[in-house]
């Protein structure tokens, strides 16, 4: 997704959050208390390889197209004899950028609407959409094969598609919940 796209989702959350007022609670059984929920379309069960997909979908909706291009593009041109210095630090400077990625192209792309984010008012920064973008990126860096972290002692190739399907779950949660 990509930045344009995370910041019509936040003026669209914003803009929800802004004509409904405070959210009421929804009864579990639809007994009255806020709107009913949309029904639920029936999903046929898959195996683990289209849940893993389904899951590195979710987590590529999070991670801005900007971000994730740029960062592949600079790993192709980095020697693989690099010792991995530079790469870990490339890994450790997109982590540290994608919030503010985020938050700029939120801040950019619709100031009259109301998003412009002054620097004080942390309360009406975009923060689902920074931390989740975060997360999706370092998600998203670790499962790459031949990740930095590929060479750490205690992680296995498992892990990052362990890590894949558990922030997919957080994230949609999250999401969910939050609007």
């Amino acid at each position: 997704m990509s930045v344009y796209s995370i910041a019509k989702d936040e003026a669209d959350r914003h803009a929800r959050a802004n004509a409904q007022g405070p959210q009421r609670p929804r009864a579990v059984d639809g007994g009255g208390v806020g709107p009913p929920a949309p029904p639920q379309p029936a999903v046929a069960p898959a195996g683990p390889t289209a849940e893993i997909g389904k899951a590195l979908d979710s987590i590529g909706t999070y991670v801005p197209t900007e971000i994730m291009a740029t960062y592949l593009g600079l790993l192709a041109i980095i020697p693989a004899t690099s010792q991995h210095r530079y790469l870990w630090l490339i890994f450790w400077l997109f982590l540290v950028v994608t919030p503010v990625v985020v938050w700029i192209g939120v801040s950019a792309a619709h100031p009259g609407r109301g998003l412009s984010l002054p620097l004080v008012a942390f309360k009406s920064w975009p923060w689902l959409s920074m931390i989740a973008a975060t997360l999706a990126f370092a998600v998203f860096a670790i499962s790459l094969p031949g990740s930095v972290v590929n060479d750490l002692s205690w992680f296995e190739p498992w892990m990052g598609s362990a890590a894949i399907l558990v922030s997919a779950f957080v994230l949609s949660q999250v999401k969910r919940f939050a609007g």
